[in-house]
């Protein structure tokens, strides 16, 4: 009995002992070593601001007018030159027709809206290695003083069939015809087919703009010169004609670039609680992130703590336009954090990721209304890691909306300046329902 009695005894004081802390746990486990974990949230400082000197080259180019009730209006147009063929034509060619085409296989706006589109020859070639911005002055390179053509059209062509429409590799195009001198003259001289520089003498190049229309926006996929003819295959047939083509192209090998104008701001841009990205007319946001503040909280505030930074994200919101609101204008799929003094550099080269240069791209998500940013722990490390007097210097950002296109080799992307008619409103810091912030975890792992 007194044997069971101790036994008993023996267990239950071992198990309090298991329960209550001891001076031997806190001897293995030191406060100053228990690890740390916290999230906090830091304000940003942001405006709406117009980018007028956006690096405008591409191959694909816009052309329209658009006025919209919350995004404000803008207009687009273009200039371009043209790409020789070595082929040469039939010394029979006749019956000949020269053309500007503009392929496209979207649009932006209203498809039965009445536009016109202009053609202007350029008196002045452009330079293929200067990088052009879409603020262009028109009368450094056209003054306007040939007219080569002009056509009305509409978006949508209800006459072309669907049977046509739906068959692959269709586009829908304008077709614009050029004056019958020239068609003449590029038939009576070979020599202007004989060579780039040959072929500029010819013609410079083109201004496309519109006259009139101011509901649509055509997202030009592809831009040429055609010369169509017909011509006798067999001198012993001189009855039998055969229809040919040749295309001299803007591509790759030539200067094509957009130029926006008439730009007219959001009714609501100086609203406090409200941001706006227009990705047409250049509206984008400049970005103060509150590095200070990081830097007063994770060094000075905690010297002895070695805290790291794990997980750092923009929390961007989108402001839904409402049906009311009568805007069409979507939001774009992927904007861009970049410090204002690498934009130039960085859309220069339209690499991503770019050698030397920081960015941060944020991915629309539709079903939530926000914008999906990438973790910038590390480039804030970075930062952290100067001297606090220096990361004022380091704090003049900007967001804004970017196409790509994935290279062959899957390793970078072309990374531009996003001229399609895509929009969006931001709830900026000084929203009440959820202010646009900085969201950092960090610990002393």
């Amino acid at each position: 009995m007194n044997r069971l009695l101790f036994f008993t005894i023996s267990v239950v004081l071992l198990l309090c002992s298991a329960c209550e802390p001891s001076d031997a746990g806190a001897v293995l486990q030191p406060e100053e070593d228990k690890m740390v974990v916290q999230t906090d949230s830091f304000l940003l400082t942001t405006t709406t601001e117009l980018l007028q000197h956006r690096h405008s080259e591409s191959e694909k180019v816009e052309l329209g007018y658009l006025v919209d009730p919350v995004y404000g209006c803008f207009k687009m147009d273009f200039m371009s030159e043209f790409r020789y063929s070595r082929d040469t034509f039939p010394a029979t060619a006749t019956d000949a027709t020269l053309n500007l085409v503009l392929y496209y296989r979207s649009y932006y706006g209203d498809s039965l809206s009445v536009n016109e589109a202009l053609v202007y020859a350029l008196d002045k070639a452009l330079d293929f290695e200067t990088n052009y911005t879409s603020d262009v002055a028109v009368q450094d390179y056209c003054d306007k003083s040939v007219l080569l053509g002009k056509k009305a059209y509409v978006p949508y062509d209800a006459t072309v069939p669907d049977s046509l429409r739906k068959a692959k590799g269709y586009c829908d195009k304008v077709v614009i015809p050029l004056p019958e001198s020239y068609c003449n003259d590029l038939l009576s001289n070979r020599d202007y087919t004989k060579g780039q520089d040959a072929f500029l003498d010819f013609l410079k190049g083109v201004y496309v703009t519109n006259s009139y229309g101011s509901k649509a926006v055509l997202n030009v996929d592809s831009v040429n010169l055609e010369l169509n003819y017909r011509y006798v295959p067999d001198a012993e047939k001189p009855d039998s004609l055969v229809a040919g083509v040749r295309i001299y192209p803007a591509n790759k090998e030539t200067t094509s670039m957009i130029r926006v104008s008439d730009v007219q701001a959001p009714d609501a841009l100086d609203t406090d609680s409200l941001r706006y990205i227009v990705s047409s007319s250049g509206y984008a946001m400049r970005v103060k992130l509150p590095l200070q503040r990081i830097y007063q909280t994770l060094r000075k505030d905690n010297p002895s703590e070695k805290l790291n930074i794990n997980q750092a994200s923009l929390i961007v919101e989108e402001a839904v336009v409402s049906d009311t609101e009568k805007s069409q204008m979507t939001p774009p799929a992927a904007l861009i954090l970049i410090r204002e003094k690498d934009i130039e550099k960085f859309f220069t080269q339209s690499k991503y990721p770019a050698d030397g240069i920081e960015t941060v791209i944020g991915t629309y998500l539709s079903n939530e209304n926000r914008y999906q940013f990438a973790n910038m722990a590390g480039y804030l490390e970075t930062l952290m890691s100067n001297a606090d007097a220096d990361l004022q210097q380091e704090n003049d950002f900007f967001v804004l909306p970017v196409s790509g296109v994935t290279e062959v080799a899957g390793t970078k992307v072309v990374v531009r300046h996003l001229f399609k008619p895509f929009a969006v409103r931001l709830r900026s810091e000084d929203n009440q329902k959820s202010p646009m912030r900085l969201a950092i975890t960090y610990s002393n792992l």
